[in-house]
């Protein structure tokens, strides 16, 4: 049977081409991949790059896409001036079919434009959002929005709780989530408006809601699913990965089997990038430092959420609560 294809941007990021390309060989090379990779750049280059890397096998085919996205290039005009990018061609070849997903660790604000233009959102969704799972004192929560959004209204902020949930229970496991909306307080009344009528809206939502959660009740497990306003969840992302960082410079290498878990769980590489929610597909945005380990795990990832249907399964249950909030 054909493997499913998995679209890699060649240069988005740092350190591309060499880790993107680099990390697309290791992928290949695993035993237990169950993909082959449509690798997305300048064709020259990314075949110079397999070179580098001694790969010659028929796991990585090379897609020409001569055009260059910077990181910091207004996500719009990627999508009018540079229709040949990497990013742009891998969600292309998701839309036509030739892929089931695209891996990007280049602008993020592009790449959430590419596939909301080009794959569309399901459930009427007001905007995608960046979902991660990262590690807490209990189990892997969810916290979405990761940087994908900046000025989102109450409502929006509703839209990303339904789809955190649905994700913790598809592909988490979660029965029945927790969720939380993370604030300066436990009182309804603390943060900003946008945060106190999200609480409220919130409270009257199908949610399994728990109200508002600190920063060190989040890390300490308190909620399976954390909301946060895009800004704010980036900046808790970033503090989490600063915080690992910055135990390894503290302590060393410490080689005990608790200090093995605590590096697969915090070491942001091992969890393959975060998945759009709210999309007709999967895009996976990876960090923009990705290097060729954090790169396989996303190209793995990715196969993953693909394999298990999980954006037809979260329009399914989001369209399902919508219909029965709408009194249909």
């Amino acid at each position: 049977m054909p493997k499913v294809k998995i679209a890699l941007d060649a240069m988005g990021g740092d350190f591309a081409p060499e880790q993107i390309v680099k990390g697309a060989v290791l992928a290949a090379n695993d035993s237990e991949r169950n993909f082959d990779i449509l690798l997305c750049g300048p064709e020259a280059t990314v075949k110079e790059e397999l070179k580098k890397n001694g790969y010659s096998g028929d796991a990585i085919t090379v897609i020409d896409a001569p055009d260059l996205v910077a990181m910091d290039e207004p996500p719009t005009q990627v999508l009018k001036t540079k229709p040949k990018s990497g990013l742009v061609t891998c969600v292309g070849l998701q839309k036509q079919g030739a892929a089931v997903a695209s891996v990007s660790a280049g602008n993020s604000g592009a790449m959430m434009a590419a596939c909301l233009m080009i794959l569309g959102r399901a459930a009427n969704v007001a905007r995608p959002a960046i979902a991660c799972a990262v590690p807490t004192a209990k189990r892997q929560a969810i916290l979405v929005d990761c940087g994908a959004n900046v000025d989102e209204k109450a409502p929006v902020l509703v839209d990303f709780a339904l789809c955190g949930s649905v994700y913790a229970e598809a592909v988490m496991g979660y029965e029945n989530p927790t969720v939380g909306l993370i604030n300066m307080g436990e009182e309804e009344k603390k943060g900003t408006e946008v945060l106190q009528e999200a609480h409220q809206l919130l409270k009257q939502a199908p949610l399994n809601f728990i109200g508002n959660v600190e920063g060190r009740d989040f890390i300490k497990g308190h909620a399976d699913v954390a909301v946060a306003p895009g800004y704010a969840g980036n900046v808790i992302l970033k503090l989490m990965e600063g915080f690992y960082e910055l135990a390894h410079e503290v302590f060393g290498e410490v080689k005990t089997e608790k200090a093995k878990e605590f590096d697969r769980l915090w070491d942001y590489r091992n969890h393959g990038g975060g998945l759009l929610l709210g999309l007709n597909g999967v895009g996976i945005v990876t960090h923009g430092r990705a290097d060729y380990i954090a790169i396989r795990h996303s190209l793995f990832t990715a196969c993953k959420f693909a394999k298990a249907g999980v954006p037809a399964k979260i329009a399914e249950k989001l369209s399902a609560i919508k219909k029965a909030e709408a009194g249909g």
